[in-house]
């Protein structure tokens, strides 16, 4: 906590003394070219930093992103997914569901070049370049070449722009693609196009299906925006009309299955679409109720869970925080100056990349408050106007003062040192044992193990502890939904027991059997007793016996 308070200190104290400077702002230009190739460089190193060890780190799969990429094999193949739905807009996962683009990307990609964790996780990868990219564009567009590089440095350093694209968690695409649809909406009401306006719908509409938060964000971004458009007379009702065409019929499905999971149809199910009920329909998760939960002073106050930690080790290095510490001063000073750029453009009657980032941090933030227990993926959407208020703050410092801004980029690159070595490091044992992960690499070869020590071919193999070590091992043996479904058998409490030759409640122990424990902490004492021998494959244990 010191060292938090003191990274806080250090910050405000940089943007104190940068205020007192004279303004330095007309020597800090760079040429198109120099500007380029900084670019590149920057690109290269984002691109290196998503895609290092990118199968190994996080080290396991997450349970979502386990059942995502289930659902995706069944799709690229099979077009069903684990509970035979053909081409659902909403995917059941374990029960109370799952957003639907990264599902169908990431099926496309395995369909082109194979399954791997590397291709699974590749669309969280390609969108965050891309998304990195537009952002640094639009702001050079309003601040120039200088304010485009340190936007770019930004995503290269800071640990949420990294820690969410290097996993496979469909939410987060929400992140990427907001900026995407933004930047367009910019770039339209600029030029004036019906196409772009077109095209804007379309990827507001797209975006929907990232995270079933934007089905509030995004109507309320949108109201407040265009309406704002509407009053300056930047934006006619035709160019409305224009891009609301594709975003309601984009939204069609998703008007259907909240219809479906409110009872008021029944649900669809064609060979070209469908739209489930879902066994568990989260409606009570927003509430104007929460707001006062979520900003009472203690850990489970929203701005702590935004800039610190939510408790979620997937999600933040709680020494690090989301955005490094000393970024909260710049937050504040960079949210401070864009509401007074903002007053200058509304004054003006003008469209700004400010008055955009100011509605949008409304509109994410209202959201974020009325949501139970926030986390980081949750509120993902928030952190677009979160990291633009942090670069306008150090753009500001830079005008200032060029020796405050060179301390604080040293700041940040000590900080982003420290980060990358225990991401590389430590991350991966710590995350690793979450109950909510389990190692894929490690799984597959314990189940090869126990295949190839199996009396007979059919003998049974019990993989143990898990209530979703199912879907994992359906997984590995790259199952179909077919006969995933049709071998599948549940217990009374509704959990799966049998699929195929894999049990997963334990049983008496038996000689004839292999049995894969994923967890050392639920190893029985009376196996080490039993006669059988051993084998670690990382985080698992196999014990089998020999055959005589």
């Amino acid at each position: 906590m010191t060292l938090v308070v003191g990274e806080i200190i250090i910050g405000f104290l940089i943007i104190f003394f940068s205020y007192r400077q004279n303004n330095t702002a007309d020597r800090m230009n760079i040429s198109c070219t120099v500007y380029k190739v900084i670019m590149v460089i920057l690109l290269s190193i984002f691109s290196f930093l998503l895609l290092y060890h990118i199968d190994a780190v996080p080290v396991a799969f997450n349970t979502d992103e386990a059942g995502m990429a289930f659902d995706a094999l069944g799709i690229s193949h099979y077009h069903v997914d684990r509970y035979l739905y053909h081409f659902p807009v909403y995917f059941i996962n374990y029960g109370d569901g799952q957003n639907a683009l990264y599902t169908y990307l990431a099926a496309v990609l395995i369909k082109l070049f194979g399954y791997s964790i590397i291709i699974v996780r590749l669309p969280a990868v390609i969108l965050s370049l891309i998304s990195a990219f537009i952002f640094s564009q639009m702001i050079r567009k309003s601040y120039g070449n200088i304010s485009s590089v340190i936007a770019m440095a930004l995503f290269c350093v800071l640990p949420f722009s990294i820690m969410h694209s290097r996993w496979a968690l469909e939410s987060y695409l929400f992140f990427p693609m907001l900026i995407i649809s933004c930047a367009t909406l910019s770039h339209a009401v600029k030029v004036e196009k019906n196409l772009w306006f077109l095209f804007c719908g379309f990827l507001f509409g797209l975006t929907l299906y990232t995270y079933a938060i934007s089905y509030v964000t995004i109507p309320l971004f949108l109201a407040i925006i265009l309406l704002y458009l509407l009053i300056m007379k930047r934006i006619s009702w035709k160019r409305i009309f224009a891009m609301g065409v594709p975003l309601f019929l984009l939204s069609i499905p998703l008007l259907l299955l909240l219809a479906v999971n409110n009872g008021l149809i029944g649900e669809i199910r064609t060979k070209f679409i469908s739209i489930p009920l879902l066994p568990v329909y989260r409606d009570n998760e927003i509430s104007l109720s929460n707001i006062i939960a979520n900003l009472r002073i203690d850990k489970n106050n929203l701005f702590y869970k935004l800039f610190c930690d939510d408790g979620l080790i997937y999600n933040v290095i709680p020494k690090y925080g989301t955005l490094y510490h000393i970024s909260i001063p710049f937050f504040i000073y960079g949210f401070v100056m864009c509401i007074k750029r903002c007053l200058k453009s509304f004054r003006e009657k003008v469209f700004s990349l400010e008055i955009m980032m100011a509605v949008l941090f409304v509109s994410t933030f209202f959201v974020s408050l009325i949501i139970f227990s926030p986390n980081i993926n949750r509120i993902n959407s928030i952190y677009v106007p979160i990291i633009f208020f942090i670069f306008l703050g150090l753009y500001e410092t830079l005008k200032k003062s060029r020796k405050e801004f060179i301390l604080t980029g040293c700041i940040y690159l000590i900080s982003f040192g420290f980060f990358i070595h225990t991401y590389f490091t430590d991350f991966p044992k710590e995350s690793g044992s979450h109950f909510l992960v389990k190692s894929i690499k490690d799984l597959e070869s314990a189940l090869d193990f126990a295949e190839s020590v199996s009396l007979t071919d059919d003998s049974l193999i019990y993989v143990l502890e898990d209530q979703k070590n199912p879907l994992y091992t359906a997984l590995v043996k790259r199952m179909d939904p077919y006969t995933y479904n049709e071998t599948m058998i549940r217990s009374y409490d509704g959990y799966i027991k049998i699929v195929d030759r894999y049990r997963f409640r334990r049983d008496a122990f038996l000689p004839e059997y292999v049995y894969i424990f994923t967890s050392m902490d639920v190893i029985p004492d009376e196996m080490n007793n039993l006669g059988f021998d051993k084998k670690q494959f990382g985080s698992m244990m196999v014990y089998y016996m020999k055959e005589n």
